[in-house]
């Protein structure tokens, strides 16, 4: 809600496990599996680059934050753990490994199975990095299927690691988990655009995206990360053509913890036309993320609006409120529809969109519509 800023502590992961699975028992250790090194330029969101850490000016500019340059997060050890992590719980469960139209193969559920995923997703001393990144106040997304997401980009398919789309949560840190040494292809590209969410988002759907304005970011190797609001900044992975291995990228979805600013989540993004997440989870993930936003709000009103505060001012909050519950309400009854669409691009070849590279000069790129994740 405009002009109101009112942030809530990061909620807790769901504490009850699905039928079926099980935490397992490795550990997260941050003094052996972390070795962080701050970016020392990112790009806001007029693309300009922007030193980091940011002086006093910039430090006091709230958002306005597109992404970092990369930066290393995990050691060579938690890298080795990350992998295993993801491994290990794909050979264990039928159910976590899977792939849509948008990305070829993908895990999911790791937050539910992984102690040492949960653990390394929630540790603060990366969270704190983020926040000072993005100029905000950041928790975990409330969505516990979303922890330890992993896009596996299987080599010489033809097919793109990830189509181009926005997020549904507000940030994503990727951090690649594989061996890229001589790795041809699997490059992240980022359309350079102040905000590809919303109305601008269709115009892309509609006109295609302008190859001009897209820029190719290179990962300096494992355990190196990037860190995005990817909720506004269009981005995909091209094919990966030659490569030791797959191209692992663990990707963690973060949020503002400000309960008033507008949430990007969509819920079917998490169902069947989306990651196809388990049916028994999704529903109630999604509404514990709701009911921590409107119990924010409705805190606001108990602890900070003083005498004076007009009728239409508490009715705003309230009706605000009313709306986004009622909103939810539709979509978990499946009255509405909220599906996230990403831009297919059905005539390019695997090779052709690895050696576009970055801010090649041409017209827009033809599009399919797909109002599917």
């Amino acid at each position: 809600m405009a002009g109101i800023e009112y942030y809530q502590p990061e909620p807790s992961p769901m504490v009850a496990q699905p039928e079926g699975w099980k935490m397992d028992d490795t550990f997260f250790d941050p003094d052996l599996h972390l070795q962080i090194e701050p970016p020392t330029m990112v790009k806001d969101l007029n693309f300009q680059n922007v030193p980091f850490p940011y002086s006093t000016e910039e430090a006091s500019k709230k958002r306005g934050f597109a992404y970092s340059a990369p930066f290393r997060v995990l050691s060579d050890e938690g890298v080795r753990a990350a992998r295993a992590a993801v491994d290990n719980n794909v050979a264990a469960y039928n159910d976590i490994g899977k792939g849509n139209q948008r990305a070829s193969f993908f895990v999911r559920g790791l937050g539910y199975t992984s102690r040492f995923m949960r653990d390394f997703t929630y540790d603060p001393s990366v969270t704190q990095l983020l926040s000072d990144i993005a100029r905000d106040q950041l928790g975990v997304h409330t969505m516990t299927m979303s922890v330890g997401h992993t896009n596996v980009g299987q080599v010489a398919t033809g097919r793109p690691v990830d189509k181009w789309h926005v997020d549904s949560t507000d940030y994503v840190l990727i951090t690649i988990i594989s061996d890229i040494e001589e790795m041809k292809g699997g490059l992240l590209r980022v359309l350079q655009q102040p905000d590809s969410s919303g109305g601008h988002f269709q115009e892309l759907l509609l006109k295609g995206v302008p190859q001009e304005l897209v820029e190719t970011v290179k990962y300096t190797g494992p355990g190196y990360a990037i860190f995005m609001q990817g909720s506004k900044i269009l981005h995909a992975v091209t094919p990966v053509l030659e490569a030791r291995e797959p191209r692992y990228s663990l990707v963690n979805s973060y949020m503002t913890r400000d309960v008033f600013l507008r949430d990007p989540t969509k819920y079917h993004t998490f169902l069947s036309k989306g990651f196809d997440d388990r049916k028994d989870v999704v529903p109630l993930e999604y509404a514990r993320h709701k009911a921590w936003r409107v119990k924010g709000q409705m805190k606001y009103i108990l602890d900070e609006m003083a005498p004076g505060a007009t009728p239409e001012e508490i009715a705003k909050i309230l009706e605000t409120t009313s709306e986004e519950l009622k909103t939810s309400a539709l979509l978990l009854r499946e009255q509405q529809q909220d599906n996230a669409a990403f831009v297919d691009d059905g005539k390019t070849d695997g090779r052709a969109e690895a050696k576009r590279g970055a801010g090649r000069k041409g017209g827009m790129q033809p599009v399919t519509v797909r109002s599917k994740l």
